[in-house]
Formats: structure tokens, C-alpha cells, sequence
């Protein structure tokens, strides 16, 4: 990492400010090839200072060995959170440690099992919906329309079980939608922040966002009122207590974290199953090897957690598309007080994005970044793998605390699906990303479906 980091000059940041509003990688990619560095300063406007890195050591160093230094920014803690509350993406601090020692041991083994029989179920009535859709004449599918209704259910029925409807769930996830979609608007385009409270889209957004809070309100209200245990992440919820006391969270705190489990634990689930639909589908011969680990493996409804852990080359193959397409591309961070690393000052308010996708794609540490190949994550080569060049999940004490659900939540929907049906990329489909506050597939990704 060179002593002076170079910097983007603002006469070309404005003249890339729409290419860079519709999809930043491919300026972010060019400036690091002109630059020939692995981190270089983006000021954003006059105020903001900036660096876009894709160096592992510096990742770390942020992440992990001085994060204490390091928080999230106002686009998360306040930008987002504005909507979907002071959860744990959404806190810095005392609070967010607070919160994370109390909900953490919820996601132990005994929990995962339980959440596992839930979501097993819904993946099972979801393969029936569509075996029904395809016999139908309907095998034309929007992969991340599919995925993204398959994994609000999961999280919805995990979260709350039985107390919710389908009707509920629907609601939820189009709000969901709605608002994180206002909130790359607000990041991307703040120069417009006037035309959004002049013309009445901050009013909008904020009374979505409180019709979001009312339905979730009452869903909690009436598990409380029921006096039934589900053993969901609802009952874990309202079963955590503080240490050193015997107290519990506020409704508004359960709400929050609810809140942002759904915000974080769906969209980018849905984004990492299409992306590995799309990939499969582009290399059948890595689809047949887990066609052929599905057909010597059975899921024991009585011990699925066990029976996941069979799937190893599953594994590989979501370990490797969440390289190649990151559900989290970018993550950000913000200097608490000035800082140098190897000789380079960062100072005190200065936004560090960690540039996921880049450090994912650098030849400089995957050989042939852009070939779909599992093997690299077979467990005796992940030894190898340099610490932060491969983080989709984040890193240090912020690493995702459902990262393991996640996991097995993706096990399960492939083990499941391509089982039982073969996707295949319709003619003609163009595949494009689109970065958001996740990776998505800009027109969904088109496959056509068939029973197998």
C-alpha cells in the first residue's frame, strides 16, 4: 500500500456521476486498474472524504484488529435505520454489543435445529407450488422473484412460525422492498434530498415504514397475548435477558431486530441462490457432481442439521457463487479518530468502503477470479485462503451473526429444488448485475423450469 494514496479528481467523478448511480463496479474496477493500487481516495462533494479499498491487510486491519476505531456509517445508522430501526445492522457502539451478546447464543446449535425443521417444511410446500406452477404451463420463471418469495417465507416462518399469514408476509416483503430501494436512492443521489421533501417522497416513505412497524406490532402483540411457545427467533426474542439481570427487550428493541432480520435476512439469501442457479446452469458439469451428491444423500426429517453437513459439495458450490456475485458487495466504515496504516493517515470521519467484490475477483489472490470453480473452497484448500480476500459475510466481531443459517438455509433450498427440477437460462436472456445495498441480477435472471 504506497505512502499517498491517489485520488479520483472531481471533474471525473462528475462526468461519471450517471454511469456510477446506475452500476459503480465498472468505474470502481477502471480506477483501480488506472491507478495500478489497491486503494485510492473518492470524495464524494465538497465534505465527504473517501476510500475505496480492495487491500485484505487494510480490510482486517478495519474489520478486525483496530475495529474498535471503525464504525458503520450514517447510510446504515441513520439512512436505513430511519426505516427499519436500531437493530443490530443498524447500531454502533455500546448498543450494538449489548444487543449482539444478547441475541447471540439464540443462534447455538439447539436453536439452528429447530430453525432448520421450519424452514425445511416451507422449502418442501414451496416445491409444490412449483410442481403445480410448471405442470400448469408457468416454467418460465423470474429466478430472483422466486427466491426472494421462498426466502421471505423462510425468514417470516422462522421468525414468527405460525402466527403469520401469507397475506402478512406478502405486505412485509413489498414494504421491505419499497424502503430499501428509497434508501439507495438517498445514498446515490443526496443532491436531490430538496426534490424528495419538496414533493412529498419522504412523507411516503415514512408512512410506509410506520405501516411496516403497526403489522409487525401486531404480530407481536398477539404471540404475547396467545401465551404460546412456537421455539421460533421470536420466542428466542422475547426469552433473552441482559447480563446481570433478569430483564429483558423493550417490544420496540424486539421490533427492531425483527425488523432488520427481515430487511438483512432475505433479500440477500434470494440474491445468493439466483446467482448460483445462473451459475450452475452456465456449468453443467459442476451441476451434474451436485446432482450427484443430491442423489447419495438423504435429508433426515428427524436430524437435518446432521444430515446437511453430508452436503460438502453444496457447500463449495454457494461458497463459490458468493465469491463470484457477493450479496454484500460493499461494506462501509467510518474513522472514529485519525488513523495510519503502513504509513497512510485516514483521517477521523473519513468513509472506508471495503470493496468486497473487488478483493473477490483480484487475480492478485484467485487464480482465474472469473471461472466458476467450487474446489476452491474444498475443506483442505480453505486453509490457504489469505485471511479477508474472501469475507461475504463481513468479518470481526461484526461478522453476520445468522451467517450459519444462511448456510444451511441454501443447503436446503438447492438440495431440495434440483432435485426435483432442472433450471435452464432462457434464449436470449441477458444477465446483468445491479448493485443496490445488495448484488441483485438486474432483470431477474429468466430460467425455464422443468419437473425432473
Amino acid at each position: 500500500m504506497p505512502n499517498t494514496l491517489k485520488k479520483v479528481p472531481q471533474l471525473q467523478i462528475l462526468r461519471n456521476v450517471l454511469k456510477f448511480l446506475t452500476n459503480p463496479i465498472p468505474i470502481v474496477d477502471q480506477y483501480f486498474k488506472d491507478f495500478e493500487a489497491d486503494s485510492f481516495r473518492l470524495n464524494v462533494g465538497a465534505m465527504t472524504k473517501s476510500v475505496i479499498t480492495k487491500d485484505p491487510e487494510l480490510i482486517q486491519y478495519i474489520l478486525q484488529k483496530h475495529n474498535r476505531n471503525y464504525k458503520k456509517s450514517i447510510l446504515q445508522t441513520e439512512h436505513l435505520a430511519a426505516f427499519i430501526g436500531q437493530g443490530l445492522l443498524t447500531s454502533n457502539g455500546s448498543y450494538w454489543l449489548q444487543q449482539r451478546r444478547l441475541i447471540q447464543p439464540g443462534f447455538h446449535k439447539k436453536s439452528l435445529d429447530a430453525f432448520v425443521r421450519i424452514m425445511s417444511k416451507e422449502i418442501l410446500t414451496f416445491n409444490d407450488y412449483l410442481t403445480n406452477k410448471i405442470e400448469s404451463g408457468n416454467g418460465e420463471l423470474l429466478m430472483l422473484k422466486e427466491m426472494s418469495r421462498l426466502a421471505l417465507i423462510m425468514v417470516a416462518k422462522t421468525l414468527f412460525s405460525g402466527s403469520i399469514t401469507e397475506e402478512q408476509i406478502t405486505s412485509i416483503g413489498n414494504k421491505v422492498d419499497y424502503l430499501q430501494a428509497e434508501v439507495v436512492v438517498k445514498i446515490r443521489q443526496p443532491m436531490f434530498a430538496w426534490w424528495r421533501k419538496m414533493s412529498g417522497r419522504d412523507v411516503k416513505n415514512k408512512k410506509i415504514a410506520q405501516e411496516l412497524y403497526d403489522l409487525l406490532n401486531e404480530i407481536i402483540d398477539e404471540r404475547k397475548q396467545s401465551g404460546e411457545f412456537k421455539n421460533d427467533i421470536l420466542d428466542m426474542l422475547h426469552g433473552a435477558r441482559y447480563e446481570g439481570t433478569d430483564e429483558g427487550m423493550t417490544q420496540k428493541q424486539i421490533l427492531d431486530e425483527c425488523l432488520v432480520l427481515f430487511a438483512a435476512g432475505y433479500e440477500t439469501t434470494a440474491n445468493a441462490l439466483s446467482w448460483t442457479f445462473y451459475l450452475l446452469d452456465q456449468n453443467r458439469d459442476k451441476l451434474a457432481l451436485v446432482k450427484k451428491e443430491i442423489s447419495e444423500n438423504e435429508i433426515d426429517p428427524d436430524n437435518p442439521m446432521a444430515s446437511l453437513m453430508k452436503l460438502d459439495y453444496i457447500r463449495q458450490v454457494i461458497s463459490e457463487s458468493m465469491r463470484m456475485f457477493p450479496p454484500a458487495w460493499i461494506i462501509d466504515r467510518v474513522a472514529i479518530e485519525k488513523d495510519t496504516f503502513n504509513g497512510v493517515n485516514l483521517y477521523n470521519d473519513e468513509i472506508i468502503n471495503l470493496y468486497v467484490y473487488g478483493v473477490h475477483h483480484d487475480p492478485a489472490h484467485w487464480d482465474n477470479p472469473e471461472i466458476f470453480e467450487p474446489s476452491r473452497f474444498e475443506k483442505d484448500k480453505m486453509k490457504s485462503i489469505k485471511p479477508y480476500t474472501y469475507f461475504p459475510f463481513g468479518g470481526g466481531p461484526r461478522l453476520c451473526i445468522g451467517n450459519q443459517f444462511a448456510m444451511m438455509e441454501m443447503q436446503l433450498v438447492l438440495y431440495t429444488l434440483l432435485k426435483n427440477f432442472d433450471f435452464k437460462l432462457k434464449e436470449g436472456h441477458v444477465v446483468e448485475m445491479l448493485p443496490g445495498i445488495t448484488l441483485r441480477s438486474k432483470n431477474g435472471i429468466k430460467m425455464l423450469a422443468s419437473v425432473q
